[in-house]
């Protein structure tokens, strides 16, 4: 009975311990990919920007 008691106990802190872990793995892979998120957010918008100023130079040079 002893025995079993100490399997059960061991067996519970392990599961906390790897359910922890988990979560750790997991808030490093979520913020990982919200870094890189971010980055492409920052590219896009610097791609779209000159899109933009080419769009409006062209029309003013057309107009001219």
């Amino acid at each position: 009975m002893q025995d079993e008691e100490r399997y059960m106990t061991l067996n519970l802190q392990l599961k906390k311990r790897s359910s922890s872990q988990i979560f750790q793995l997991k808030h490093k892979d979520c913020s990982v990919m919200l870094h890189w998120y971010k980055v492409l957010l920052g590219i896009s918008g610097t791609v779209n920007g000159i899109l933009l100023l080419t769009l409006i130079s062209l029309s003013l040079l057309d107009s001219s």
